[in-house]
């Protein structure tokens, strides 16, 4: 069967087509609505965006009041904004556009246009990055993208946890399909650690603790738990001096370490690709990398993409235990896993690896070898190879 992939996101920033282009031949489509396409034929998605984007809407469109209208009775958005009867004329919208794609079937980005390509004949494969949740504290999946879901003919998880949440929904045409890491183009055992270290003034004998990833904030408060790592190192560097921490991330989060009265760290430029010679001799240099988390479902549930990077440095990783980590790592062997939400413990889990030099290259090392034999491209294409046909 032949497919196209189709998304409303930036390949360059989310490259899960370039993984289906590398294993099966697979063309990239961005989803555009009919109307939107028409209107601006050369428009392309912005990097970093992560909303869904057809045509636009203004403060005095009435589909925008219609939209506040209908949240009083049902309150529970996709991730593109959309509730239910709007979100069923994007699908409307989408169909002629999909209608002109060649093949049979389509590889759809999280559960958009999956009504669309079943209107015009076309078997759908909906490759499941987010579990988007429309509130924070708990799990509440839109009624839109559940019935999406069910109407696939196959869902991509990302995460044997989200997998699993999905079957004991009811969907049973769920297969694990993890990000995983293209070992060609992110390997940072190919460059030298002085790159970063000379860059930054670094004493290589000194603990370099990394955080590298985004500071996300829902309804105002931080969901992938970078504040916590903070605590957590403000009471390490009051028992060690040989520890410094590095922060590549958003830069508000210079003052924040200031407020919480960190002393030890350095704030680390953004690098243009997440691949840049200078970020792979970061992970290359590191002696432990954390990956903090959060109890939003979205966070909670994920194999974050960091994780697998992480995993190719051969280097520590410290993660609070979620169930999206553990179905990647697991702890004493691949990684040091510290109970969620507990700052006291991260601190600790740094301190005991501080310590224990041959845990630290013992997990680092194990965690290698894991994703060379599991979580390749090269690996997973044959999976996905498999699967499509």
């Amino acid at each position: 069967m032949r497919y196209s992939y189709i998304t409303g996101f930036d390949p360059s920033f989310y490259p899960r087509p370039y993984f289906f282009f590398k294993c099966c031949g697979i063309p990239t489509y961005f989803l555009r609505t009919f109307i939107g396409y028409l209107r601006n034929p050369q428009k392309r998605p912005r990097a970093g965006e992560r909303r869904q984007r057809g045509t636009s809407v203004s403060r005095g469109d009435p589909l925008k009041a219609l939209r506040n209208y209908l949240r009083a009775i049902y309150n529970c958005p996709r991730q593109d904004h959309t509730l239910l009867l709007d979100a069923s004329l994007y699908e409307l919208l989408y169909t002629p556009y999909l209608s002109k794609i060649e093949g049979e079937g389509v590889i759809v980005m999280n559960p958009y246009g999956v009504y669309a390509a079943k209107a015009v004949g076309k078997k759908v494969v909906v490759d499941l990055m987010d579990l988007w949740s429309c509130r924070r504290d708990v799990f509440a999946l839109n009624a839109f993208d559940f019935h999406a879901l069910r109407r696939a003919d196959l869902v991509f998880a990302w995460s044997r946890a989200i997998a699993a949440l999905l079957k004991s929904m009811g969907l049973r045409r769920v297969e694990y399909l993890p990000y995983g890491l293209d070992l060609q183009s992110f390997d940072p055992l190919t460059v030298s650690p002085h790159i970063f270290l000379e860059r930054y003034g670094i004493d290589p004998s000194v603990f370099k603790v990394v955080y590298s990833g985004g500071m996300w904030k829902v309804d105002g408060r931080d969901v992938l738990g970078v504040e916590k790592l903070l605590f957590a190192f403000k009471m390490v560097e009051e028992r060690r001096r040989d520890v410094v921490l590095l922060l590549q991330t958003s830069r508000e989060v210079v003052e924040l370490a200031k407020r919480v009265g960190v002393k030890n760290f350095i704030y680390v430029e953004r690098t243009p690709k997440p691949n840049d010679p200078l970020r792979l001799s970061m992970f290359r240099s590191a002696d432990i990398l954390v990956l903090t988390a959060s109890r939003y479902p979205a966070v909670y549930f994920a194999e974050r993409t960091t994780l697998f990077q992480y995993m190719s440095s051969s280097n520590a990783i410290l993660a609070e235990d979620t169930p999206g980590v553990r179905g990647a790592v697991r702890h004493g062997e691949t990684a040091y896993l510290t109970p969620i939400d507990s700052p006291q413990k991260l601190a600790e889990g740094i301190i005991e690896l501080v310590r224990d030099d041959g845990l630290r290259k013992y997990i680092g090392r194990q965690a290698r070898e894991r994703l060379e034999q599991q979580y390749t491209w090269q690996a997973l294409g044959k999976k996905a190879k498999e699967l499509l046909q």
